[in-house]
């Protein structure tokens, strides 16, 4: 018998455009370079400001992946700014945090299955919760969802950039199993990757169901328990 459902987030529920990246980023540097303008600090000019941020995160991302540990992108912003003498407190850091994430919505859409899905989830009585791998603090991607009318859909929410620790560490999984209160056989995940999903959750003794992409389901030793071709089939698996 399952009792609780966790869910991927990236190209589950939420689908990117990982091809406008460098536009994101660009689109997300901007509002906080004119906030620290107005704030009174002196500036390097914008596209020297923007070299830097674009340096220091991909030099965040790829240690991260080096290690197998999360990029801290907030710790590394704070670092970049006390490099160039902007010395600010935690509050106005994560308010320019937010200003760089408020342009996010325009480079990815919700599936549109999502909502009913997980309404029709939380009326049969599933505990619902969220296992992401992010760059971004919490505090952040929970702006989106609330945004997105999703955030209250998932009172358990789970983001590598909090824990530390990505997809398929059993870590991450294992803290997201403390927080909802489910024993990992009572529990489904849901995700679109065979490698840090399906492997990460079932190690722990998960049922898992993989959501494929144009029909496609790709090989490995671990295999899902059900594949899906989209969010609707969620609730008939729950139950195969």
């Amino acid at each position: 018998m399952i009792d609780a459902v966790l869910f991927d987030l990236g190209d589950t529920l939420l689908h990117f455009e990982t091809s406008q990246a460098r536009r994101y980023l660009e689109s997300a540097t901007r509002p906080a370079y004119d906030r620290l303008v107005d704030m009174g600090f002196r500036l390097p000019d914008y596209k020297v400001y923007f070299r830097a941020i674009k340096r220091r995160f991909l030099r965040a991302y790829l240690w991260s992946r080096l290690i197998r540990r999360e990029a801290q992108l907030l710790n590394a912003f704070h670092r970049l700014h006390h490099r160039m003498g902007i010395d600010i407190d935690d509050a106005q850091m994560a308010d320019l945090v937010m200003r760089c994430v408020q342009p996010l919505e325009r480079f990815f859409a919700v599936d549109g299955e999502a909502r009913p899905v997980l309404a029709q989830l939380q009326a049969a009585g599933f505990k619902l919760g969220l296992v992401s791998n992010t760059l971004f603090p919490g505090f952040a991607v929970d702006d989106v969802l609330r945004q997105e009318k999703l955030l209250g859909h998932f009172p358990v929410r789970i983001y590598s950039s909090d824990v530390g620790y990505m997809k398929p560490h059993r870590r991450i999984f294992e803290t997201a199993l403390d927080r909802i209160g489910v024993a990992a056989e009572r529990t489904v995940f849901v995700g679109d990757r065979l490698d840090k999903d399906v492997r990460g959750a079932a190690r722990l003794g998960m049922k898992t169901i993989l959501m494929v992409k144009n029909g496609h389901t790709p090989r490995g030793r671990t295999r899902p328990d059900h594949v899906i071709r989209a969010l609707s089939e969620v609730p008939a698996a729950l139950h195969a």
